[in-house]
This record gives C-alpha cells, sequence and structure tokens, in this order.
C-alpha cells in the first residue's frame, strides 16, 4: 500500500460535489484577489470548468493539482491528487505525479517509494525511470540517477527529460562537455524544453560564449517571464555592452516580477556605471531597496551615484548605513574614508 502513504489521513471524496463546487470559486476569487497572474487564473477556471463536465477523469484533477501547486496551494494540491488516486491508484500518472509531489515535499525515500510501486506495476515504462533519475539526483546519488536516464532511454529513445536528467547529472560530475551534449539532444527531441535550454544558456553564460544568448532566447520564448532565463540574458546583454537591450531586458524583468531586487539593481548599475546617467541610476537603486531594505550593494551604489552628483551629506548616510548592515563591506568604508578626506 506504500503508494497512497501521502493521503491514508486524508478521507477519499467524491469528485465535484456541491460543496466542492462553492470551494472552487472561493479558490478562483482568492486567487484573483491575491493579483496571481491572469493567466493561472484562466487556466484555473478552465480546468474546473472540464472537471464538471467529466467527474471521474483522474488527468484533469491532476492537472489542477499540478496549478495549484504554482499558485502555492499545498492542501488544494494534495486534495486533487488524493480524488485522482481514489479514481484509480494504479494509474500511472497518478503514481507519477504523486512521487513528484512528495519529492517537493524533501521526501525522497517516500518519493522512491511509490515509484518503486508504479516499477513493479509498469516494468518497461521509460517516464518512472525517468522520474527515478530525477529523485536519484535530488538524493545526490549520481551514479544511479545516471543509470535511471540510461534506462529511460532504453524504453524510449526520444525521452527529452531523460536526456535533460543525463545532461544534470553530467553537470554535477564536472562533465560539461556531457552535460551540453545531452542537454542539446534534450531540445533536440523537445523543442519546447524550457529548463535545457536554460540550462544550455547559463553553460554558455559561464563560458563567455555568444550562443548563451540564443539559447536564453529559445527559453524565454517558451517562458517569456521566467526570472533565470530573463536575468541571466540581461547579464549576457550587460556584459557585452548591449545597453539598451540588457535596461530592455530587466525592465521586462521587473514588470513581470515587481519585487525582482536584482534586476532593478542592475538596472541602477547600467545606467551608473555605463551610461553615467546618475540620477536614474540612483531612482533605480533606490526601488531595490524599498523590495529588500537591506540591501546593502544597492544602498552603497546609491550613495555613490549621490557622491558623483555632488550630494556628499546623503551620499555619507548611504555609506554609513551599508556599513551599518554588513561592517566587512570594504567599498562602502572606502568610500566613507574618501568623503572624510582620511589619509
Amino acid at each position: 500500500m506504500v503508494g497512497f502513504v501521502l493521503y491514508a489521513c486524508a478521507p477519499k471524496q467524491e469528485a465535484n460535489t456541491d460543496k466542492e463546487n462553492t470551494t472552487q470559486v472561493e479558490t478562483e476569487q482568492k486567487v484573483i484577489k491575491g493579483g496571481v497572474s491572469q493567466d493561472l487564473n484562466a487556466r484555473l477556471t478552465a480546468i474546473n470548468e472540464k472537471i464538471r463536465g467529466d467527474l471521474k477523469n483522474p488527468d484533469l484533477y491532476i492537472k489542477r493539482s499540478s496549478i495549484y501547486s504554482e499558485l502555492s496551494d499545498e492542501v488544494a494540491a494534495l486534495e486533487d491528487l488524493n480524488r485522482a488516486f481514489g479514481i484509480d491508484s494504479t494509474y500511472l500518472p497518478t503514481l507519477l505525479a504523486q512521487a513528484d509531489f512528495i519529492l517537493k515535499r524533501g521526501q525522497i525515500t517516500v518519493s522512491m517509494a511509490v515509484l518503486e510501486k508504479a516499477q513493479k506495476l509498469y516494468p518497461e515504462s521509460s517516464s518512472v525511470y525517468t522520474k527515478m533519475g530525477e529523485v536519484y539526483l535530488v538524493a545526490k546519488n549520481l551514479e544511479k540517477a545516471l543509470k535511471s536516464a540510461d534506462e529511460a532511454i532504453r524504453y524510449d529513445k526520444f525521452n527529452a527529460q531523460a536526456y535533460y536528467v543525463k545532461g544534470y547529472t553530467f553537470l554535477e560530475m564536472g562533465d560539461t562537455a556531457k552535460a551540453i551534449s545531452s542537454y542539446q539532444t534534450a531540445v533536440e527531441q523537445d523543442p519546447d524544453h524550457f529548463d535545457a535550454f536554460l540550462e544550455l544558456g547559463l553553460i554558455h553564460l559561464e563560458m563567455n560564449d555568444p550562443l548563451a544568448l540564443d539559447y536564453l532566447k529559445n527559453a524565454l520564448k517558451i517562458k517569456p517571464t521566467e526570472k533565470r532565463a530573463l536575468y541571466s540574458k540581461g547579464m549576457y546583454e550587460q556584459e557585452h555592452k548591449m545597453y539598451n537591450e540588457a535596461i530592455q531586458t530587466y525592465t521586462d524583468a521587473v514588470k513581470a516580477h515587481p519585487n525582482f531586487r536584482e534586476a532593478h539593481h542592475n538596472l541602477g548599475y547600467v545606467h551608473m556605471y555605463y551610461l553615467k546617467l546618475y540620477k536614474e541610476a540612483t531612482m533605480y537603486f533606490t526601488r531595490a531597496i524599498k523590495v529588500d531594505p537591506n540591501y546593502y550593494e544597492a544602498i552603497y551604489n546609491r550613495g555613490y551615484c549621490l557622491e558623483l552628483m555632488g550630494d556628499i551629506r546623503n551620499s555619507e548616510k548611504d555609506y554609513v548605513l551599508a556599513l551599518s548592515i554588513n561592517p566587512s563591506y570594504d567599498l562602502a568604508a572606502k568610500g566613507l574614508s574618501r568623503l572624510r578626506g582620511d589619509k
């Protein structure tokens, strides 16, 4: 009975009762009020409508569980997985979703137990071995992760996620060349594999290779507002003197993620360091500080802009504030010494 260890404490429920319909409406209203993206709201509304018309379809509950997970509503996500499990406790997608949910909660052993049950039921399932590889990766058992990915590919040579697992495993092993090769195979098999494109972009960014920009652009075609992809693309553009492009990318990032402090900071940095537009830079640094009042790098950089504009009094305040947060921050100490004429 390992497959439903996580669910044993929760009573089974008939799908889509009147009470559940009311709960769904309340949840949708809560989501809209909470300011979650319109895309998630639309997806939740659409899947609710489909469930009303097909109450015994486990795939619909699995999909809605995934949406609830994106909304950080673990209780609702768990309830939907429980409903799917109640419909068919041996259904492979339910077992995989269950293992994934448990893994994200840090229960590696329990997640693997669910997958071992799935393996007994579906001994030639490429998806099961792929998920096992992911669990072994989290457990830092790289040899078993690689072996599981290879087994997944043995049963399905077009399994993009299995190649991605191999790529990540090779990267953890320090073999960048094999990691790149596996990630490239992943995107060849699935041109919409965001994570593989992102990893390729990050690797080539580290190598200062122009291919980084192409990979990151491909990633953003799939997920236009993803934080890491936007930030990495902005960093590449910033470091390669593509200042207008960097400003646009960071602006897109803060539009999608208003509390993205690093993007606010880097907008300030580009305006200060490269464009010498100190007033504009000060505005962006201030926005970063509003997101995180302890962001001492942004506080220092705002102080430096103020110093360059001749506002010594406020510049000194920022240097003192930065040092109060991080007493060992050498740049702020040097700035303060500079203002006070210390020799």
